[in-house]
């Protein structure tokens, strides 16, 4: 029974020790196929096409060469945006671009913003949207101290309502923390933490495990 237990342990620990390395080829797996069916395969049968036309070489449903033919130059298309929007020129053509084709069509616009402003504020290198500090706040009950990150300052109506200078904070959800809720609160009731966005962000996702070394609390024996 003992060596039962023992060998269930291992087991367990096992998986515990390969988990966040299958997690991770499961995420990029799911991605690559994503980007692949969608958007590298009807590319490189594109491509197969035109080719086609001058010589027939390439099998038109061979779906290997689609793969073999669309991924790179998607990641060439992709490497070349990123040149191209980097200079002025490129960067307000593009914005003005972007903007004329997602403003024509009714779905879309209504989406588009959104998930703009999601890239921009947790992902975009060129943020227009950025996490001013990390705070923490008794949430949801006295006592029990929530982590957020103040985004900008409160509405005028409760500031003049209240008297008291109001912040806007977003208390994010663990472990996604790309959703959560949007708390307008006096200022004075918050605790400014001493740590990056970053570090903030680990440790919403890790469920407070992954907690930077300058904020664990020293072990006594």
């Amino acid at each position: 029974m003992a060596e039962e237990k023992k060998k269930q342990k291992v087991f367990i620990r096992g998986i515990i020790i390969l988990l966040p390395t299958l997690i991770t080829v499961f995420l990029l797996l799911l991605a690559f196929n994503f980007l692949n069916n969608n958007i590298a395969k009807p590319l490189g049968g594109l491509i197969i096409s035109i080719i086609n036309l001058i010589s027939p070489l390439i099998p038109k449903d061979n779906a290997l060469w689609k793969t073999v033919i669309g991924f790179p130059i998607f990641i060439i298309i992709i490497y070349m945006v990123g040149v191209f929007t980097a200079t002025l020129v490129g960067k307000h053509l593009f914005k003005d671009v972007e903007g004329w084709i997602m403003n024509r069509f009714p779905l879309v616009k209504e989406v588009y913003p959104y998930a703009k402003q999601f890239i921009d504020t947790f992902i975009s290198t060129d943020k227009k949207t950025e996490f001013k500090a990390v705070v923490a706040f008794q949430y949801p009950r006295p006592g029990v101290y929530a982590v957020g990150f103040v985004t900008a300052d409160g509405l005028k109506d409760l500031r003049e309502h209240t008297g008291k200078k109001i912040i806007t904070v977003f208390l994010p959800t663990s472990p996604a923390p790309f959703t959560g809720f949007t708390l307008f609160m006096p200022a004075d009731e918050v605790v400014h933490l001493n740590m990056t966005i970053d570090e903030a962000i680990r440790i919403i996702m890790s469920g407070g495990v992954l907690v930077p070394p300058h904020q664990m609390t020293e072990k006594h024996e």
